[in-house]
């Protein structure tokens, strides 16, 4: 899509492209991190769960978008549910730390967050992400020959199932972009929280993963702030 993206935007837009790209390869790259020193149920449910609060303070101050008193409620309960979630899924026995990195990963996002909203608002929403993906790539390609020479056999080994999931990444984030375009960002964002309870679900029914009581409360919680959102938003 470049020769297409190339010709539909401006020199502007490559900047903000760019700009956020360095973000999301930050995000990339401390995800990976974290999945090897964190519980993933710590790990992301909080890096997810705080996001949305960082995001609306952001896009308060440099978007100008403007939340109600139902839509600030509701947002507050979801983000209450993701971090519940996290914070009570850690091992047994363990002693609390304080999730450094979580928070650091919830910066990134919301930091890319606040430029792809910006982006999509002041140019062709397909065009800007095609141009986006593409930024993310460069900054993502030296990091990844350095921690792992690929070959061949690892890439046709890999190159279907990447090549799905890649799609799929497209395809959902650009209807995120789409709402930015038409919503403020903190709801939009805040409404993404309930693919945590969604993967629990996935986790549960097919990975034969426990549920437990603590992703019940969390999930209900946060499906109790989605609801407040459409209602009161």
């Amino acid at each position: 899509m470049l020769p297409w993206a190339w010709s539909r935007v401006d020199s502007h837009v490559w900047l903000i492209a760019m700009a956020s790209a360095v973000f999301q390869a930050l995000y990339y790259i401390l995800l990976a991190y974290g999945y090897d020193n964190y519980d993933l149920g710590v790990l992301y449910p909080i890096a997810r769960g705080v996001a949305p609060l960082l995001s609306a303070i952001w896009a308060n101050i440099w978007l100008g978008d403007q939340m109600h008193a139902g839509g600030i409620v509701a947002v507050l309960v979801i983000t209450s549910g993701t971090i519940w979630i996290g914070v009570r899924h850690r091992a047994p026995g363990l002693p609390w730390r304080m999730p450094w990195l979580p928070l650091i990963i919830a910066l990134a996002i919301s930091g890319y967050t606040i430029i792809d909203a910006f982006g999509a608002r002041n140019g062709d929403t397909l065009a800007y992400y095609s141009v986006c993906m593409v930024c993310t790539a460069a900054c993502m390609a030296p990091f990844t020959l350095w921690k792992q020479r690929p070959s061949w056999a690892l890439v046709r080994a890999e190159f279907p199932r990447a090549a799905l999931i890649g799609g799929l990444s497209f395809v959902s984030y650009m209807m995120i972009l789409l709402s930015y375009a038409k919503a403020p960002v903190s709801y939009v964002a805040a409404m993404r929280e309930i693919s945590i309870v969604l993967a629990g679900l996935v986790g549960w029914l097919w990975l034969k993963e426990s549920f437990g009581s603590t992703r019940l409360i969390g999930a209900t919680v946060v499906s109790i702030g989605v609801a407040l959102l459409v209602l009161l938003g």
